[in-house]
């Protein structure tokens, strides 16, 4: 007998228990198998049998749809298992099996969703999605690692990065049949990084692919086939074969890799390439290498083209900016007291011009070359190295002010940071008011605010990263030249209770309708600071005057509803009456931005 009937049957019963059994009542994709079933009826009686059970199922009760389903359930698959063919011919062998650091877990679908449409589309705010989940141990669910592994082609590289340092090496070696499957050692960067994860999971295994790849691959490919082989003593001559290579990639790839090794061979090749015209890609290789030889050999060349631009020779610039290049991130003694010996003739080489031969470095003068110099000695940290910056502050450019700052708050107290640097504040012109707001950013960023809010972003102080301590004990004298300089954002982050001048100053702020502040929030923040006694009523005149007109709830409204969480909670009646009166296109974030201040009920 023809089995197809039964064969359909059973996929729409399979459907419909998935789908839930009230669903299978009046289902017109089953019904439609009763008429062909009672045909076939009439020479083989099983098929009436299971017409007069759909019948059942379709046209019951609700109520019974889970007892009659899984009836027919229960024949059709006793049909299929005895007339059925269920198996296949061919061998028994043992199943493959890989091992894995993870396992399915119970996260429902929707919750991977997300996950699964940032690894896999495109467009921005994808890269956040995928570090949050990392950061709380999402990915610990195999249904990942497919979408995970596509990921590795992302088109933003962060992203793909990511996938590859903190996700991916999580599965562990288990994965490496998968990554290979796909590898393409003519392909780009996405394989490149497959090829490296595989050797990061598998060294041993993927040894032989990493020669093959470095035979045929691309040169991405063969770039991270380098950086395998690299970790393997055996392998080295490999990789100083592609000390020598034609493409920079590769050579740049193959120095990287020796420069953890402490051989004569690579001692020379160091050593002979310093004298060559590529310092540029031995920048990242001798930043790790530890070798004296080759350091004491970085050293001499940068004295001996440091002595030539101290002579006038302005096209040195480009040879000693690639010295300089090589020794950041370093923090020993040689290192240190070459730079500050270079440092010290601040007064000459901030009269060296822009070489005129080299004009892919047109831009580098002498006084770029001091504020790079303070950067590493800023970096070097040493009370001998934030000195010398300091010492030379006078004669740095102004775009090096944010190195001089980093310095005192590191070497000096508090008094005199305030007795060196308080004039700049409210500077408004020329380099004093380039100078004026790399202070008020400095400020901003380390004046021990518990949490910095946006509105403080506005204030047009371009970004800036802190080197020192992440807080700083500023001097009270700021807050009142900041009210004389009339800075408010900086006001609003050192006011402080018991400050009459502070608190005056903060209601005028308020009382200003130009959006273009947008500092509505952060000033009744200010005010909570200070213990204003009559800050609900100072929040509700700002809020009323600030929605007259507005059609909309724009930036200033909103920072401005989000500081209602500094009010009194027992103003809550008070907030509750004014919530009242507001329009209905306010009303729901009023209410949402009160939600902090009402108590919350724990429930089992």
């Amino acid at each position: 007998m023809s089995l197809a009937l039964i064969q359909e049957s059973a996929n729409e019963v399979r459907r419909l228990a998935i789908a839930g059994s009230p669903l299978a009542v009046g289902d017109f994709r089953l019904k439609k198998f009763i008429a062909p079933l009672e045909s076939a009826g009439a020479k083989v009686p099983v098929f009436a049998q299971v017409a007069k059970a759909i019948g059942e199922v379709v046209n019951g009760q609700e109520a019974d749809s889970a007892t009659n389903l899984l009836s027919l359930s229960t024949l059709l698959n006793a049909i299929l298992y005895t007339q059925g063919q269920s198996g296949v011919n061919g061998d028994y062998r043992e199943l493959e099996t890989f091992p894995t650091n993870c396992t399915s877990t119970r996260t429902p679908a929707r919750v991977l969703k997300p996950l699964v449409e940032a690894l896999t589309s495109t467009g921005g705010g994808r890269y956040e999605v995928i570090k949050s989940a990392v950061e709380r141990g999402a990915f610990n669910d195999l249904r990942l690692i497919d979408p995970a592994i596509r990921a590795l082609g992302d088109n933003y590289p962060e992203l793909a990065d990511l996938v590859v340092e903190k996700i991916l090496p999580a599965y562990g070696s288990g994965i490496v049949p998968r990554l290979k499957v796909s590898l393409d050692f003519k392909g780009k960067k996405e394989h490149a990084r497959r090829l490296q994860l595989m050797h990061q999971l598998d060294p041993a295994g993927t040894l032989d692919l990493c020669k093959t790849a470095l035979e045929i691959g691309s040169p991405e490919v063969k770039a991270a086939a380098i950086a395998c082989l690299g970790e393997h003593d055996d392998c080295l001559p490999l990789v100083l074969e592609q000390a020598n290579a034609k493409n920079k990639v590769l050579r740049a790839a193959a120095l990287a890799a020796l420069a953890k090794y402490d051989r004569p061979e690579i001692t020379k090749l160091f050593t002979e390439l310093i004298k060559g015209d590529e310092l540029d890609i031995l920048a990242g290789p001798l930043r790790n290498l530890r070798n004296a030889q080759v350091l004491n050999a970085l050293l001499a060349e940068g004295k001996r083209v440091f002595d030539l631009l101290l002579k006038g020779d302005e096209e040195q610039i480009p040879r000693f900016v690639g010295v300089i290049e090589c020794l950041k991130g370093r923090k020993d003694a040689n290192s240190e007291g070459f730079i500050l010996s270079s440092f010290a003739h601040g007064d000459k080489l901030g009269k060296l011009k822009a070489p005129k031969k080299s004009p892919s470095v047109s831009f580098t003068t002498g006084a770029d070359l001091m504020d790079q110099m303070s950067w590493l000695l800023l970096e070097i940290g040493t009370p001998a190295a934030l000195e010398a910056v300091l010492a030379m502050r006078d004669a740095l450019p102004p775009s090096s002010f944010h190195q001089v700052i980093h310095c005192a708050l590191r070497h000096w107290s508090p008094e005199q940071v305030f007795k060196e640097f308080s004039s700049w504040l409210g500077e408004a012109k020329g380099t004093g008011k380039e100078k004026a707001q790399i202070l008020q950013q400095i400020i901003l960023t380390t004046c021990g605010d518990d949490e910095l809010d946006s509105d403080s972003s506005n204030a047009g102080l371009g970004t800036l990263v802190f080197l020192g301590r992440p807080k700083f004990p500023w001097d009270a004298r700021w807050l009142d030249a900041a009210i004389k300089a009339d800075v408010p954002a900086i006001v609003c982050h050192l006011a402080r209770p018991n400050h009459k001048a502070a608190i005056t100053y903060l209601l005028k702020l308020l009382e200003v309708k130009a959006k273009a502040q947008n500092a509505s929030g952060l000033t009744i923040k200010a005010l909570a600071r200070c213990q204003y006694p009559e800050l609900t009523e100072a929040f509700l005149k700002t809020l009323g005057n600030r929605i007259k007109g507005a059609q909309y709830v724009d930036y200033d409204l909103q920072t401005l509803l989000a500081s209602a969480r500094y009010l009194p909670a027992a103003d809550l009646p008070k907030l509750d009456v004014f919530a009242a009166k507001l329009d209905e296109k306010f009303v729901d974030k009023f209410l949402e931005a009160l939600a902090p201040l009402r108590p919350t009920t724990s429930t089992n």
